[in-house]
């Protein structure tokens, strides 16, 4: 771990490791504000080695103009300098009002547990606690690099384009495909019940945006909508954050604190990343919902509040269970209304309106029209999208921000070689003959759409009969994300 003085006392990430977290990120432009310069060196260090650029800075003045002049991934703050900022221009506000708002960590001691609190609040993306473990900086770096700009303000369209250009759905949600229109319709009908809402779907397919589609679209969109990474908080920092806490309750707490189940009070809270709670807090988090009663840490009262939860994961929580990491009885309680989100790779059609809607806002910024040349927006629709729509986002920033998009156009070349060199979607593997025997129309004429609706009932029964009912193993035979083969599942119920 590294010591406040900088020491390092666990070896660095291993090569597999640097692998791993390079597969899904680009190289980032990393601002570490800290006073204490040899914890700063041995940051840069660390980040360098997995090639990133890494600028240090103990002054104010200069982080400031370096967040006003340069476009930053993401700044790393320590507690006493984010404190410092505070009477003469906030740095977390100044990093969340820059021309691309950059993500912070902040770095602070468990004696600062306050200062840490009040940095998520202000739109901290993680807390880091000091001695800080170089682990847990790459994980608040990938938390950071990773993190969803769901509530960004609007940027106003250049007059050229027509405002109509791009829909977007209760206000937040891109996307023409039909798996979306059917996710729209969903919305549209438990919008206005008090329905606990799962949404489950792979990381980056904008799972915060749909959550807020969800408020939007009900009758709570005038009261607050607060959103919370449970995964980006220590189980204890969790804990007070939900349910707040009395002042002396436990080393740190020097005043009482109101929760975001009461921040929240009349409206929604979404818990993102619901799977990495730990099970204590799994079992707590139940009889809040099954009570609708918080109890403060350290309190003794019980506090009644009407909050609506949505909550979210990447996870395969039916394996979780299997393997004694989450509660079933948690688990029925929040997938009272699944959504099931697809991946981008399965909504191709879609990728051409989101890159353009991408470059609209920054257009907006910007004060030029940016499009894309047709070659760039073929080898985007051929690339297969680990990372989802927000690689997708980060891939349109990159290209403009680092290729410079002369004349405002972005040209294959802007592109990152992995997406620049993608090879067509490769077709889907032919499944036996006996096992996919086409329905017949002999006597039954029907429409395109019905008879492809009834062979994919066909090939569904067929896989899972196959695979001995084993959902997970049928979804990795049809090519398709476990949430698509659920989703699939439920529409060919008979």
């Amino acid at each position: 771990m590294f010591s406040c003085s900088g020491s390092l006392r666990e070896p660095l990430p291993t090569s597999t490791t640097l692998f791993l977290f390079h597969r899904n990120h680009v190289k980032a432009k990393i601002l570490i504000a800290e006073e204490d310069e040899g914890l700063s060196e041995v940051l840069r260090g660390l980040f360098r080695s997995l090639d990133h650029r890494v600028k240090t800075s103990s002054d104010l003045k200069e982080v400031r103009r370096l967040l006003r002049d340069e476009p930053w991934q993401v700044l790393f703050c320590s507690a006493g300098m984010w404190q410092a900022s505070l009477a003469d221009g906030d740095l977390l506000a100044a990093a969340r009002l820059a021309a691309v708002p950059v993500p912070v960590v902040l770095m602070a001691a468990y004696a600062e547990f306050d200062l840490g609190e009040d940095a998520i609040k202000a739109g901290a993306t993680a807390w880091l606690p000091k001695p800080i473990r170089s682990a847990a900086a790459i994980r608040g770096l990938e938390q950071a690099l990773s993190q969803t700009q769901a509530t960004a303000l609007e940027a106003p369209a250049p007059a050229e384009q027509p405002p109509e250009a791009v829909e977007r759905h209760f206000g937040v949600l891109v996307g023409e495909h039909d798996s979306m229109r059917q996710l729209y319709d969903q919305i549209d009908k438990i919008a206005d019940t008090d329905m606990t809402v799962l949404l489950r779907g792979e990381s980056g397919t904008g799972k915060e945006l749909f959550a807020l589609a969800v408020h939007n679209a009900s009758q709570r969109a005038r009261r607050p909508f607060v959103a919370v990474n449970c995964a980006a908080l220590p189980e204890q920092l969790l804990e007070s954050e939900l349910f707040g806490h009395l002042k002396g309750s436990f080393t740190g707490a020097v005043r009482n604190k109101e929760g975001l189940f009461q921040t929240a009070e009349g409206g929604t809270l979404f818990l993102d990343e619901i799977g990495s709670i730990s099970i204590n807090m799994q079992l707590t988090l139940l009889r809040v919902l099954q009570e609708r009663k918080i109890r403060p840490v350290g309190g003794n009262a019980m506090l009644s509040v009407d909050v609506r939860v949505i909550a979210a994961t990447n996870e395969d929580l039916e394996k979780r269970i299997q393997d004694g990491f989450f509660r079933r009885d948690l688990y029925y309680r929040l997938s009272v209304m699944p959504i099931i989100i697809p991946p981008l790779r399965e909504r191709r059609s879609d990728i051409g309106l989101l890159a353009n809607w991408f470059l609209s806002q920054i257009s907006g910024q910007d004060g030029g029209q940016f499009t894309l040349a047709p070659a760039a927006l073929q080898a985007l629709e051929n690339y297969s999208w680990p990372g989802n729509v927000r690689e997708l986002e980060n891939t349109i920033k990159r290209a403009v921000a680092l290729g410079g998009a002369a004349g405002h156009v972005v040209q294959l070349d802007d592109l990152p070689d992995n997406i620049r060199t993608a090879a067509a979607p490769p077709p889907a593997e032919p499944v036996d003959a006996s096992a996919a025997a086409m329905p017949s129309i002999a006597g039954q004429l029907m429409t395109l759409k019905a008879y492809l609706r009834q062979c994919e009932r066909h090939y569904i029964r067929q896989v899972m009969d196959e695979c001995d009912g084993d959902k997970k193993a049928a979804a990795k035979i049809s090519g398709v994300s476990l949430g698509t083969f659920y989703r699939k599942l439920e529409e060919h119920q008979p």
